[in-house]
């Protein structure tokens, strides 16, 4: 069965890339995205200077300079640094807001330990009860490995189950695939990160309480700490993820995150016993080829020195520092893994320098740090050399451009970032149309049409920041949009950076215009080519043997190899497209 399923797992990677997403996923599409509400946060945590954490002013802005001059690398969206209940320092690179969810891909997998935590304390959980005892309406596997298969094996990603992320795309019924996939190794004796574990867990508690992860949390977790905004996507059968899609506000993770250094105690209650807490930020199983190498809890990284994170996708952590009480809360969107980007030296170098009491105030220091926080802004650098934000160039282009459409040839380039659509099932058809229309003196719309979709950018003659929806189904995505340019007589060059900002994705456009004649490209940060490869090693299919050994299996896809996959990744990542005019002013 699970030669079969990675066959057709292989087939369904090879459409995605191929942009050919009729019948992805195979049971249909199912709105993932409501619009969220920006609201002010409930119980906001206490603020203080650094130097009352024990910390200089100076080096906290050494942090944030550090990772804004990494822009490129790290794209950090907001961080926030606490010690002992207070937040010392905090930066929103403009687009992004300290009051909206974002998502937190595999940080969620740390949410539902948590949640299993509650479990256990209240006796609902034993960590050694087997899943075939659990989900007793399936027949028992006839082999003896998956029978082994327990809570705890989910908890520390050991059941070495095939069934994974690209594999839940095949069928609506992930508890089902996931009981009849086949494990690699026995049970226990081996780490390997698989999602499907962490759906488990949530599948396991359905299943012993009766409620799901969100129903769950609220009284236990969500209402004590004032979390108000916990969206979280579900599978088909109605279940939570478990493994990615919930999406908090970075606050509310840095409040779960000084709940844990706490011991599981808030405001003098316990809520989570220290058992649990102490079991889950412990090494519990060897990561030798894991991103971080120094084991693994409960659905929880270590890192040295009895540092441990929630850790997601694209840049999503909260580390925590227990040994001074101190905790980083990052939201980004980077194109590495954490452990090969420099981001741990440089927390290091700002938290360990921690002092054990308070440090006289420096007013001048503070000052500098808040003017700078301040004033940060999400800025990649484009591509394209030459291009800005000239204001008698922008009226030139807006004089230029203005009522002129642009019709582009097959190309599902889209502004929806490509992860997105991935990781929704919600994929667009391509653009076929753009439109140039002049609002006012200082504004330019720039409407793409995807086929039934219409979607208006605005660029600003200041190069500032304007906010819009972009919708796609019945999906609803805040948007905000800057652009640089470059016009002169025989070409326009327009860049467009549209950060989807409850997410880590900014779409990149590209656009450049001779005559009658247009070119885009439909880049993105973290580049579709990162996402997509960071989604086939942890899948493993970046293995070389896992390939080798289905190369014969794949012979029904003409010239299949070890390096097709790699090939058409990089080939895929963004689209190319060029286009003729069809409209000029009215």
């Amino acid at each position: 069965m699970d030669i079969t399923i990675q066959m057709r797992s292989i087939d369904l990677l090879i459409k995605m890339l191929k942009k050919d997403t009729e019948g992805i996923p195979q049971y249909g599409y199912a709105r993932q995205k409501n619009p969220y509400e920006i609201q002010p946060i409930a119980q906001p945590l206490p603020r203080c200077t650094p130097e009352e954490a024990g910390i200089s002013s100076a080096v906290a802005e050494q942090l944030f300079r550090a990772v804004e001059k990494d822009v490129d690398t790290l794209g950090v969206h907001a961080m926030m640094l606490i010690r002992d209940g207070k937040v010392f320092a905090e930066g929103y690179w403009a687009p992004y807001r300290p009051n909206l969810p974002h998502m937190l891909y595999s940080a969620s997998k740390s949410i539902v330990s948590t949640a299993i935590g509650f479990a256990y304390d209240e006796g609902l959980i034993d960590l050694d009860r087997r899943l075939d005892d659990i989900f007793t309406e399936l027949p028992p596997s006839s082999n003896k490995w998956a029978r082994l298969m327990t809570v705890r094996h989910l908890l520390t990603m050991s059941t070495g189950i095939r069934f994974n992320e690209i594999g839940s795309m095949l069928d609506r019924d992930w508890v089902k695939m996931f009981m009849e996939s086949v494990p690699k190794f026995e049970p226990g004796t081996q780490f390997e990160y698989n999602s499907l574990n962490t759906y488990m867990l949530a599948a396991v508690l359905r299943r012993v309480t009766g409620q799901g992860l969100t129903e769950y949390l609220i009284p236990r977790l969500y209402e004590p700490l004032g979390i108000t905004n916990y969206p979280w996507e579900a599978c088909p059968m109605g279940t939570e993820k478990g493994g990615w899609g919930l999406s908090l506000c970075i606050e509310d993770l840095a409040k779960i995150a000084q709940l844990y250094l706490n011991k599981g105690e808030w405001n003098g209650r316990r809520l989570l016993s220290e058992e649990w807490i102490d079991m889950a930020t412990s090494p519990q199983i060897a990561t030798p080829n894991g991103e971080i190498n120094q084991g693994y809890g409960f659905q929880i990284w270590m890192n040295a020195n009895g540092v441990y994170q929630f850790n997601g996708a694209f840049g999503q952590y909260a580390v925590m520092f227990p040994h001074i009480n101190a905790a980083a809360i990052i939201f980004s969107g980077s194109n590495q893994l954490f452990a090969k980007t420099s981001l741990m030296q440089a927390l290091s170098s700002c938290l360990w320098s921690a002092a054990d009491s308070p440090l006289p105030q420096y007013p001048e220091g503070y000052k500098r740090l808040k003017e700078y926080t301040s004033s940060l802004v999400f800025s990649p650098t484009p591509s394209r050399i030459g291009l800005g934000t000239d204001p008698d160039q922008f009226h030139r282009l807006c004089d230029t451009l203005d009522g002129r459409e642009y019709r582009l040839g097959a190309t599902n380039g889209s502004l929806f970032p490509q992860p997105l659509q991935s990781v929704h099932g919600c994929y667009s058809l391509g653009t076929d149309v753009v439109r140039f229309t002049r609002q006012d003196e200082d504004t330019l719309a720039v409407t793409f049409y995807e086929h039934y979709e219409r979607n208006t950018l605005y660029v600003k003659r200041d190069g500032s920041l304007t906010d819009s929806r972009y919708g796609i189904r019945e999906e609803d995505h805040l948007v905000s949009t800057r652009g640089v340019w470059m016009w002169d007589e025989d070409e326009i060059c327009l860049t467009l950076f549209s950060s989807f900002i409850e997410t880590p994705d900014t779409r990149i456009i590209e656009m450049r215009m001779i005559g009658e004649n247009m070119e885009i490209i439909f880049d993105e940060t973290p580049s579709a080519q990162n996402a997509a490869a960071m989604l086939l090693e942890l899948v493993g299919m970046m293995d070389e043997k896992t390939i080798k050994r289905l190369v014969p299996a794949m012979k029904h896809v003409p010239g299949f190899n070890e390096n097709t996959l790699n090939d058409m990744v990089k080939k895929h990542a963004a689209p190319r497209a060029f286009g003729r005019m069809i409209h000029t002013h009215d």
